[in-house]
């Protein structure tokens, strides 16, 4: 497993010297700290935590959003019981995506495993943007995801306004 502490700091829940000055200084957040203490303090009960390799961690509402190094998300999507387990374990509805990705994969990451069919954005007159995503179908009931959360969570951490709207009424 890999962390933004050091695997050391992750499982004792003390940050080292250069751990310290990395949150001092910003570069890491207090909430890189904890979500990572949580995992490794969780990674002896439940060992398939170990394939995770978190980038950063930030924290919307009650909701975790975990940014995972490129290539490390495919395993974690084709293991859903490894999600709730870390869910419980957080405390909080976990939404996963990729570090160092476009913009149209992020929107796949968090409305994952809904389709996308069209991502817009349209440049506002105070200079500003708003991305349009496009989901075909209808939205039902049983559609998995808050949109309205997605949004807070794109707002939050990449500044990205989102409007979401479906191909069918």
């Amino acid at each position: 497993m890999k962390t933004p502490i050091c695997s050391f700091d992750a499982r004792t829940g003390i940050l080292c010297p250069q751990c310290n000055s990395k949150l001092r200084s910003g570069q890491i957040s207090g909430v890189d700290v904890e979500v990572s203490t949580k995992l490794a303090k969780a990674l002896d009960k439940n060992p398939e935590i170990s394939k995770i390799s978190l980038a950063k961690a930030e924290r919307v509402d009650q909701d975790y959003v975990l940014v995972l190094e490129p290539g490390t998300l495919a395993p974690l999507r084709r293991d859903p019981s490894l999600q709730r387990a870390i869910q419980n374990i957080l405390g909080g509805k976990v939404w996963l995506t990729e570090a160092d990705t476009t913009d149209r994969k992020v929107l796949e990451d968090l409305f994952f495993p809904v389709r996308i069919a069209n991502v817009n954005t349209a440049w506002l007159p105070d200079g500003s943007k708003m991305t349009k995503v496009v989901i075909p179908g209808r939205k039902t009931d049983r559609f998995p995801h808050d949109t309205e959360m997605i949004s807070k969570i794109l707002k939050d951490t990449r500044g990205m306004e989102l409007m979401v709207e479906f191909e069918r009424q």
